[in-house]
């Protein structure tokens, strides 16, 4: 299946993260039928699959399986370069940086306080997304 940049996975066991990430993407400009969840890195692993999706918002830490485990499967063993992966959380970016390290892995990570913040498309969405925010402008016009 070729990669859907018009869609985004949201990653989190916490329920309230995600309602909120949902929230800031469609002030963003974002349709909600273009935004999905998972509860888990398998359960993304598995709707990634499924659905083509190709932008992923994860959290880094999450029972079953956490976001430096969902990012080495697809980006390092995998190899899906078509993939547009940011990590967020709300760990010390230290520790996550090692994680990183350990894994050979090579991906943004974006604290958790800037879910207070909001996002615009131009700021937020073209910097993480770039193809997701090409779709969204050509979706506006």
């Amino acid at each position: 299946m070729p990669p859907d940049y018009s869609t985004i996975l949201i990653v989190d066991n916490a329920e309230f993260i995600r309602m909120v990430v949902r929230l800031r993407l469609e002030g963003a400009g974002m349709a909600p039928k273009n935004i999905h969840e998972a509860k888990n890195g398998q359960e993304a692993y598995d709707l990634l699959a499924a659905k083509g999706i190709a932008n992923i918002l994860c959290d880094y830490e999450m029972g079953v399986m956490d976001g430096i485990e969902l990012a080495t499967k697809l980006l390092i063993v995998e190899q899906r370069r078509d993939l547009r992966f940011i990590l967020f959380s709300g760990t010390p970016l230290a520790k996550i940086t090692a994680a990183l390290a350990e894994n050979g892995l090579d991906i943004p990570v974006v604290s958790k306080t800037r879910l207070r913040e909001s996002w615009t498309q131009a700021e937020t969405i073209n910097t993480w997304f770039p193809e997701l925010a090409s779709n969204l402008a050509q979706q506006q016009k």
